[in-house]
């Protein structure tokens, strides 16, 4: 896991590791863009520094996310002296802030989306089965991304992969593709080990890793992973994202959502979910750190 405190929250990380030159901005959002990370790959780095920054945003229906920010000095700061969060409110199942990414030119391989995150001290699922975090959707035409639960994907419209928690906070995926056995979307649980389930706590800053590879149309070698603090703790292959190449990854959602459709399934009162140096990448990403990990995409 990763923790900072509030006096180490500033530190410039470039002091670190020398900063690539760069001649232009190639990339949506701020201009800061992290040690190591080459803006070739990047399509969005966020580090909330900047006001306004959501009106630079591309969306599509939506808006980007984020309630609002906190500043320096707070322990809700990862990096820089910024990080906005999403408000859930007691008895609803969307949080206030959620909102979306949408690329110029659609993705036919593969993404990546990283983000640091937290709950807050003393968060709580109450009675709700799952709270959906962030999510990377697919489709024909990026119309075809919202929407959909309890529908099967068809391989000619649609897929997405929602990395959620459940009541004990234990990461797993839901996704929804054309070989999946109901009506709703498939859950595989990530793991650090052999039955050990992977999980958050409140409190704590995490670095967070999804990854879609989109299959190749008719094929089942699509496949998905998400990395913890940079440890691979989930991995789901051999998926059938789509019968024709139209059906490619769209859009990028932050959510916050609670459950499904009963009370029950509704946060249990107000509190927030935090995220700083939010990134979209066609090649992996890794996490803030003075040595570059090394890992097989």
């Amino acid at each position: 896991m990763v923790e900072k405190d509030t006096q180490e929250a500033d530190i410039s990380y470039a002091e670190a590791e020398p900063k690539p030159e760069i001649q232009e901005q190639t990339w949506d959002g701020s201009q800061n863009l992290e040690p190591r990370l080459n803006g070739a790959n990047i399509l969005l780095f966020e580090d909330f520094e900047t006001p306004g920054y959501q009106q630079k945003w591309p969306v599509h229906w939506g808006s980007a996310p984020g309630a609002g920010t906190v500043t320096l000095p707070s322990q809700y700061v990862f990096a820089g002296k910024h990080s906005a969060y999403l408000e859930a409110q007691k008895g609803r199942h969307e949080s206030a802030g959620g909102g979306e990414y949408v690329p110029k030119t659609p993705i036919d391989e593969v993404a990546y989306v990283r983000l640091y995150l937290r709950l807050e001290d003393g968060f709580s699922m109450g009675t709700s089965s799952q709270l959906k975090l962030f999510s990377v959707r697919g489709g024909a035409r990026v119309e075809d991304t919202y929407g959909g639960a309890g529908g099967k994907p068809t391989g000619r419209d649609k897929f997405s992969v929602t990395l959620a928690m459940d009541n004990w906070m234990k990461l797993h995926f839901y996704y929804y593709y054309p070989d999946q056995r109901g009506g709703f979307g498939d859950w595989t649980y990530c793991e650090t080990s052999f039955f050990r389930q992977a999980g958050l706590s409140s409190g704590k800053w995490y670095c967070v890793e999804l990854m879609l590879k989109n299959s190749s149309p008719g094929q089942k070698n699509g496949q998905l992973k998400v990395w913890l603090d940079g440890r691979l703790v989930g991995n789901v292959d051999h998926l059938r994202f789509r019968d024709v190449s139209e059906v490619k990854i769209r859009r990028f959602t932050m959510e916050g959502y609670f459950g499904g459709g009963n009370v029950s399934d509704t946060s249990p009162k107000n509190q927030r979910l935090y995220i700083d140096n939010y990134v979209v990448s066609t090649k992996p990403i890794g996490c803030l750190a003075a040595r570059p990990l090394v890992r097989n995409p």
